[in-house]
């Protein structure tokens, strides 16, 4: 009888040692992989905003790019400012006397404040090979400003083919990268002076290729910015 007690009491304590050793294994096993998890989330968080960076001073960078390309024109010579663009095919590059020119400009200097306005065939012709388009056909005096910015003076405008499909795709990259979440508001922000002029509808209805997506998130940034090119 003592002997089957003793034998009952080893196998029972046997029992509760294997149960604790299963318990310490549980455990462990448990908190691997609670650690991994946080190791994997903290990876995660580090490496999405490591990438919402990297993105935002690449589009920066990209737009700033854009904006010193020489693909677009300006009406100069006398009576340029009551001049339509239309009125005029085949200018010269060069001045010549007194007469009308139109003057090589960077795409930045034709994203000026004044009204974007075009004829219902806005198409130029050509120059140096490259198909050109009418962007302002002529100054509209009474006409408001597309945005505000620095006062100054303005001219009837032109730009290339090229020019337009670069805009165009810089705006199709910022839109796939703000509605995918790697473009936040944060780094939406700095690109805020860049945006504003593009959004404008005038510059919306002349960037035909656009997609309904590119359309609704500069529609995103007129309601979020207005007209102002920066905070007050």
């Amino acid at each position: 009888m003592l002997l089957t007690r003793e034998r009952n009491s080893f196998q029972l304590a046997r029992q509760q040692d294997q149960m604790t050793g299963w318990r310490v294994i549980l455990a462990f096993l448990i908190g691997a992989v609670i650690a991994s998890v946080i190791t994997a989330g903290v990876f995660l968080y580090t490496g999405t905003k490591a990438l919402q960076a990297s993105t935002a001073r690449e589009l920066l960078a990209e737009v700033v790019a854009i904006d010193s390309l020489q693909e677009g024109w300006l009406l100069q010579g006398e009576g340029s400012q009551t001049a339509k663009l239309s009125d005029h095919p085949g200018l010269p590059e060069t001045q010549s006397g007194s007469g009308l020119w139109l003057m090589p400009v960077e795409i930045r200097v034709i994203l000026d404040e004044a009204q974007w306005n075009f004829p219902s065939d806005p198409n130029y012709g050509f120059i140096q090979g490259r198909r050109v388009w009418i962007i302002r056909n002529q100054i509209l005096p009474d006409a408001p400003l597309s945005y505000l910015g620095v006062e100054q003076e303005h001219f009837p405008a032109l730009i290339s083919s090229a020019g337009i499909q670069e805009l165009c795709a810089w705006i199709e990259r910022a839109q796939i990268a703000y509605n995918g979440g790697t473009l936040t508001d944060r780094g939406l922000a700095p690109l805020r002076p860049y945006l504003v002029p593009l959004a404008q509808e005038d510059r919306v209805s002349a960037l035909r290729i656009l997609s309904q997506d590119a359309r609704n998130f500069l529609a995103e940034i007129r309601a979020r910015w207005g007209r102002a090119l920066l905070a007050n």
